[in-house]
């Protein structure tokens, strides 16, 4: 008896678990493999390291995860409306940080706490004469192959070089193995795997990176009010699991 009441009285103290929580997010209908994969509305089996990253964390603190997608001028709209509850993958920026709650220290985003770091690098034929500087590529002869995001599409364009445009990575590298293309960029997480297994030549990383950007899961405001210590945990896990889970699911969908 003395027990059935000691438990009753702990119970009753106790704070109702954080998993008692259902989430709306949005993510991009565009495919931006291999954080997340396919485009159009529906949510494929396989929707991207980033979704499944997210959907373990939510699994863990006993929550349920909806995946929901729109085109990218829409989300943040959609979700300070309260359609959705927050983004999956989205830049900070003070504009959307006046609707949208981002994981910050600070006074800055939290880049520990990101859902993913895409750092875009240059890679070259080991030897050759392409040299970067960080803001300019000297050396080529022939065009660059690009598999990243328009960021990094639009800004070699507009300073006049000829880019290809390649989503598979065997065939980048082995474009740039032929000698067809003179330099790959493309997401360090693809390249560095690239280097590593060297199934196409011997190749090497240039740095700096052309472009690292951080993509987070902001939620809108009224769900971090109702639900501050869910999404405090959400964010915490993010930042816990990422590495691992990518270097876990890299394979899976990049190769």
């Amino acid at each position: 008896m003395r027990f059935l009441i000691l438990a009753a009285l702990l119970c009753i103290g106790m704070s109702p678990p954080a998993g008692a929580v259902d989430v709306r997010l949005v993510y991009t209908d565009q495919d931006t493999r291999p954080y997340l994969t396919g485009s159009g509305q529906e949510v494929p089996p396989r929707p991207g390291m980033a979704a499944e990253l997210v959907q373990r964390c939510v699994d863990r603190l006993g929550g349920r995860l909806v995946l929901n997608r729109a085109p990218a001028r829409r989300m943040g709209e959609d979700t300070k409306a309260g359609r959705y509850d927050g983004v999956l993958g989205f830049r900070y920026s003070p504009d959307r940080a006046r609707d949208l709650v981002f994981p910050m220290r600070a006074g800055q985003p939290d880049s520990s706490r990101a859902a993913a770091r895409l750092a875009h690098s240059i890679y070259r034929r080991q030897g050759e004469n392409i040299v970067w500087d960080g803001r300019q590529i000297r050396g080529l002869q022939f065009p660059i192959a690009v598999s990243a995001t328009m960021l990094v599409s639009q800004s070699l364009l507009a300073q006049g070089y000829d880019i290809v445009r390649i989503e598979r990575s065997g065939q980048m590298f082995g474009m740039l193995a032929r000698g067809r293309v003179d330099a790959v960029v493309t997401l360090d997480v693809i390249g560095d795997r690239e280097m590593a297994m060297q199934t196409q030549g011997a190749i090497e990383k240039l740095s700096p990176p052309v472009l690292v950007e951080d993509f987070h899961v902001p939620v809108s405001r009224q769900f971090y009010a109702a639900n501050r210590d869910f999404t405090d945990q959400l964010w915490r896990l993010i930042g816990e699991l990422r590495d691992a889970t990518y270097a876990e699911l890299t394979p899976k969908y990049v190769f």
